[in-house]
């Protein structure tokens, strides 16, 4: 496969790393650049000798047919130097888009520990691109900002109260590194609790044995109901909340035990809105129609059965 990456193998620190056929990305580079180093240190090779050492540890055959044909003027360089001679000769002129829309994508759903990774993996591919660039400061920012909502609101609580620790509030961590395990374990201890509440809503749907439409729902389902669905998302749309419920959707949260301030369903009874006094985010709004409110009885129907059956 032509456009398959390359890959790097180093047999041991003694021995200088190999970099396969294959297309050149700037993950290579840096694992080939991490092992010469490497190799360079273990068996003290002297500067002015570093290119010759490796000059022959390149697979690809336009590789090695240009250190071939420059042979002497390539050697002569330092490794850095070379290295940055090897990017500009064989990456894309556009190499760094990637790593841009990976330094600019939001979390969504991926756990914290592997999206915070992979943005600073990213940033650090592209330190020798001003434009994009950022020191740790600017990458815990811009963290913040695309983080999950969810997991921002966890973090706001936490960044407000004694439970921050002696070191003050999260905001204060200056390494990245610290920064990011604190909010991993506040991802963790957030996924947990949903979990453990998603369990105790099917264990009350099991008890509750199969649903008919005509079947009415026990508070004690209904609370557990409107706790899941506000750990979920919601589903962006093109207006806000804001706008002024159409009179069907007035019609239906009526019909479906609803609320017409968060727009969630089969709530109960003494359900009080924290956001009739305070507009949701804007942007932010679940779909009301016939179809969602019947699949989400649907859902509850399906799950009772599978959990009765088993």
């Amino acid at each position: 496969m032509p456009n398959a990456p390359a890959s790097v193998s180093q047999a041991s620190p003694g021995h200088p790393p190999i970099m396969s056929v294959g297309h050149i990305t700037m993950e290579n580079i840096a694992k080939f650049t991490s092992g010469a180093k490497q190799y360079f240190i273990y068996k003290a090779v002297a500067a002015n000798a570093h290119v010759s050492h490796v000059s022959f540890c390149f697979d690809n055959p336009h590789v090695a047919a240009w250190i071939d044909a420059n042979n002497a003027v390539l050697t002569a360089l330092t490794f850095d130097t070379f290295i940055l001679q090897l990017r500009a000769k064989f990456l894309s002129a556009s190499w760094f888009l990637e790593y841009g829309k990976c330094i600019a994508s939001a979390q969504h759903d991926t756990p914290f520990a592997d999206w915070s990774a992979a943005k600073q993996q990213a940033n650090q591919a592209v330190a020798s691109v001003p434009n994009l660039f950022m020191d740790d400061a600017h990458l815990h920012l811009f963290m913040c900002i695309l983080m999950h909502d969810n997991l921002l609101a966890e973090y706001n609580t936490k960044n407000t109260s004694a439970e921050a620790g002696q070191s003050g509030l999260l905001n204060n961590i200056v390494n990245l590194d610290d920064w990011c395990t604190a909010v991993g374990h506040i991802n963790d201890g957030w996924c947990t609790r949903k979990d453990r509440e998603h369990k105790s809503y099917l264990r009350q749907l099991k008890a509750l044995g199969n649903l008919s439409s005509n079947t009415s729902v026990p508070s004690a389902l209904i609370a557990s109901n409107s706790r899941l669905q506000s750990s979920q998302p919601f589903q962006k749309q093109a207006r806000s909340y804001t706008l002024p419920l159409t009179v069907d959707e007035r019609n239906l949260l009526a019909a479906n035990k609803g609320c017409t301030a968060c727009r969630k369903v089969f709530l109960p009874t003494d359900h009080k809105c924290a956001y009739k006094e305070k507009p949701l985010p804007f942007g932010l709004v679940p779909t009301i129609t016939q179809a969602h409110v019947d699949k989400i009885w649907d859902d509850l129907k399906l799950v009772a059965q599978q959990e009765g059956g088993s």
